[in-house]
């Protein structure tokens, strides 16, 4: 790294929860924020923009776009500020000189841009897990091909990278730790009832809306399992998900000999965040508290419940069925969400959706499919089935 004042961050998805709270890690680290990228939450880029002074900005958003560059010509400073639109916008910041690309961009939507960077041979600070649930072995391969590198944002694969980094030492498994959301003592019997209030009420986190419904259902727990199974190489079997309802404990290591690593701290994304910038240095956080243990009552496990929570059960056999299988698993889940957010399914049909979607794909000519147009094509056909399933509801 160089000094902090000289480091220079591209921030693609800077007005989600992540974004925001990137911006609030280049306050503290004095980090020269190159580049800013957003969707079309114009109003929050504006502010963003004149407190940072980016060099490059991209609105997806066409339409936004243009009503941002007309914002910025009243403003001398900024009048010159060149605006991208589109896909090709976040493809270009993705490829300017820096030290860290921050994919903050939610979904699928972040491939291109992710794919971008990575022929460039960006250091990228992965908040996206989407993606590499998708298509996995292709992303690393590429990466590994372009000497890339890909370090963990997310706060469960960040914990488990902090147990490896610097450590060659064969693992046994891993413990993925769980909040176990807000419905972890509700019966089942109430999730019909579930409003999407209700479910983006989260216990310990505060995240975006679609991770927080993901960890409300536990999905988030599935796609995180096999993003680690693909980034640190491990299969299905030596992942074992278990549920910390104080999220203290972030994650867990266990290596050959028995000996268990773990990475704990107060729930806060910002020590992730800083760390997948910093790397491999451990910058001070003097406006954090910390954590006192002491004060804690105590720290509890619990075994998840895999019939309450039927979204685990399907993310593993997406990861056994492996193919474009685990792709199909994440696009009907971003239209099953998307649709409990419009309020024309129901909570508890969220995994109805992604396992009939599922059901219907086994058998699939794509089902095996390995190649980036062969999971493209599986993605966009899971889509189409799962909205036409929400449709039938």
């Amino acid at each position: 790294m160089k000094k902090n004042n000289l480091t220079k961050i591209v921030l693609l998805g800077s007005t989600g929860s992540i974004g925001i709270q990137t911006l609030n890690v280049c306050r503290r680290l004095d980090l020269k924020v190159e580049a800013l990228a957003c969707y079309k939450n114009i109003d929050l880029i504006y502010q963003q923009i004149q407190e940072f002074k980016p060099n490059h900005v991209a609105v997806v958003d066409a339409r936004s776009a243009k009503k941002l560059r007309e914002r910025l010509k009243r403003d001398k400073e900024f009048q010159h500020l060149e605006i991208l639109t589109g896909n090709d916008g976040l493809v270009q910041l993705a490829q300017l000189e820096c030290d860290r690309v921050v994919m903050a961009i939610i979904g699928f939507a972040a491939l291109e841009p992710l794919l971008a960077a990575i022929k460039q041979g960006q250091k990228i600070a992965m908040a996206n897990k989407e993606t590499i649930v998708a298509m996995g072995d292709f992303i690393i391969s590429m990466v590994k091909e372009h000497h890339a590198e890909i370090l963990p944002v997310d706060s469960e694969l960040s914990a488990i990278w902090q147990c490896v980094a610097h450590n060659s030492n064969p693992i046994e498994k891993v413990i993925l730790t769980a909040s176990g959301g807000p419905f972890r003592n509700l019966p089942k019997s109430e999730f019909a009832k579930i409003t999407v209030e209700d479910a983006l009420n989260h216990p310990v986190w505060s995240m975006g809306d679609k991770i927080t419904i993901d960890s409300a259902t536990m999905m988030n727990k599935g796609l995180e399992m096999i993003e680690i199974s693909h980034l640190f190489q491990l299969d299905a079997k030596q992942i074992e998900i278990i549920v910390q309802p104080e999220g203290i404990i972030h994650s867990m290591v266990e290596f050959v000999d028995g000996a268990i690593l773990a990475q704990m701290g107060l729930p806060d994304m910002e020590l992730p965040i800083q760390y997948a910038i910093t790397f491999d240095q451990r910058l001070p956080m003097p406006d954090k508290p910390k954590l006192d243990f002491a004060s804690l009552a105590q720290i509890s496990f619990f075994e998840p419940d895999y019939e309450k929570f039927p979204a685990l059960k399907l993310s593993f056999f997406a990861k056994m069925e492996a193919g474009a299988m685990p792709a199909v698993l994440n696009a009907s889940n971003e239209i099953a969400v998307a649709a409990f957010f419009q309020k024309k399914i129901r909570f508890d049909q969220i995994p109805q959706i992604i396992e009939t979607t599922l059901d219907r794909f086994a058998g699939h000519h794509l089902s095996k499919g390995k190649s980036i147009s062969e999971i493209l094509l599986a993605d966009e056909w899971a889509r189409e089935e799962a909205k036409n399933l929400v449709q039938r509801l």
